[in-house]
């Protein structure tokens, strides 16, 4: 089969992905088959994922990616993006490639500290548009020799830019989320766990350690479609949305999560939401003190400087009422007295 048959073959199987449960699935697949094709070592396609529509404000997330080592893989979707030479590739409507070196790449500490230390001599990189050419993801490929790359194939390189742009837009969720307001840093959590970029938000105000992915895969299990609390990260109190759509008492489902700054803590401090989390779970006194370290006269100090603040009369109502505003600080720890999954599970009454 000639080289071109096989591209036509590769941009019908990529314009069959619709779904980007299938295109996290599926992608990778498919971007080796195209490095295969034009005879690269690596292949990768980053999103534009921002508020503000175009490559001059972004944020770059990566969507796929096969071959390139982590560290040049961060570099691509990152530092090289916001430099001169990245700005040059996403003002181009043709691919740029290395061997021609028509702006000095080859001079660039991209060139001479990452990719040619990671064994790659040549390179072509090519803005992804949509319809309206506002630029929405890249595309590079990358070479341990120019001799390598097929000139045949790359000449059809914009064709397939043009449904890898479809396709990004498809893997990073690109639909309006209604459910999330726009403030709101956005990613998807696939079915299998994978974390995807969403095009048109940021990139999430934490990193998601294996303790705030206990604390979530917890609360989706619960079945709840929706839930917010606040998580501590680095020295900083973020406001965390969980938005699972299908709402499954399941932890392999697809979900969104959504941060932003912490807007509120209802008056209260990181200790005192620490024990009203605890109250939360229905945990007595000696429980909270237990785990926080604390006495139990100190715990009941708290709680009473919880409720006057509150303005409630009852623990139940003080712990519903920061339920709903979403101020609970939760523990990863699913035994912890201060787990959100025991909250959702049991739910206080209503505030009174």
């Amino acid at each position: 089969m000639a080289a071109v048959d096989r591209l036509i073959d590769l941009v019908a199987d990529l314009a069959t992905l619709d779904t980007p449960d299938d295109a996290a699935h599926r992608l990778p697949d498919l971007l080796g088959r195209l490095a295969g094709e034009v005879g690269a070592d690596a292949c990768q396609v980053d999103a534009a994922t921002t508020a503000s529509r175009g490559a001059a404000t972004a944020h770059w997330q990566t969507v796929a990616s096969v071959g390139y080592s982590r560290p040049v893989s961060h570099h691509l979707g990152g530092e090289f993006l916001s430099s001169a030479h990245g700005r040059l590739v996403l003002d181009s409507v043709q691919p740029l490639r290395i061997e021609t070196d028509a702006h000095g790449f080859r001079g660039s500490t991209h060139f001479h500290d990452v990719l040619h230390p990671a064994g790659y001599d040549d390179g072509v990189s090519l803005a992804l548009r949509a319809p309206d050419g506002v630029v929405i993801g890249i595309v590079h490929l990358s070479a341990g020799s120019a001799d390598d790359l097929r000139p045949d194939s790359l000449a059809h390189l914009p064709s397939v830019g043009r449904v890898l742009a479809r396709v990004t837009q498809v893997a990073s969720c690109s639909a309006r989320d209604v459910t999330l307001p726009p403030e709101y840093a956005v990613v998807r959590i696939d079915a299998g766990g994978r974390v995807r970029p969403v095009v048109g938000r940021d990139p999430l105000h934490l990193e998601l350690d294996d303790g705030i992915m206990a604390i979530l895969r917890g609360i989706v299990s619960t079945g709840m479609q929706f839930a917010t609390f606040l998580h501590q990260q680095a020295g900083r109190l973020v406001e965390v949305r969980v938005h699972s759509p299908e709402g499954r008492t399941t932890q392999r489902q697809p979900f969104f999560v959504a941060t932003r700054p912490a807007a509120s803590t209802l008056g209260l401090t990181l200790r005192q939401l620490e024990v009203l989390t605890a109250v939360a779970t229905g945990a007595g006194n000696r429980e909270i003190a237990d785990e926080l370290c604390l006495t139990q006269r100190t715990v009941a100090a708290h709680v009473e400087a919880i409720l006057a603040r509150l303005g409630c009369p009852s623990r139940a109502g003080a712990a519903a009422k920061a339920t709903a505003a979403g101020v609970l600080l939760p523990s990863p720890d699913p035994s912890s007295v201060r787990s959100l999954t025991r909250v959702l599970q049991h739910p206080s009454p209503a505030a009174g």
